[in-house]
């Protein structure tokens, strides 16, 4: 990614999303936010999604785990991303590739396999954005 005058004007910010215990055979669930209460996370800033982290505490030896960037509760197939045995990812995406407007619900959205066995596991997921905050 190319920093340029325009971009300077943005301010990355990290958000938060995760759950205990990675359930198997789950399909386009949404995660909840840090408080655990909230599916999804209104942006006050028109911006981008820039990153991903991907953390779990225990690694799958078996089945898959998908993690995906939501907007207004509908995956962004740019930012899907497969988990396996790994217990952690951390994709940079174009600064075109999620664009968003104030007011969008940025959140995260994950399957697994019915073979996921990694299931005591923890995940939670990091999604950086970049809000134009000029202008203020």
């Amino acid at each position: 990614m190319q920093i340029t005058r325009e971009f300077s004007r943005h301010q990355v910010v990290p958000v938060v999303f995760g759950v205990a215990n990675l359930a198997a055979d789950q399909a386009d669930v949404q995660l909840k936010d840090s408080t655990g209460q909230v599916e999804g996370v209104s942006m006050p800033f028109a911006g981008v999604v820039v990153a991903l982290s991907i953390d779990t505490t225990a690694a799958a030896t078996a089945g898959e785990l998908t993690v995906g960037v939501t907007k207004g509760g509908t995956e962004v197939a740019a930012t899907t991303q497969t988990i396996t045995t790994a217990t952690a990812a951390t994709p940079i995406f174009d600064r075109d590739a999620v664009p968003f407007a104030a007011g969008d619900k940025i959140g995260v959205e994950i399957s697994t396999t019915a073979a996921w066995d990694a299931t005591t596991a923890d995940l939670s997921v990091t999604v950086f954005v970049a809000l134009a905050v000029e202008g203020i």
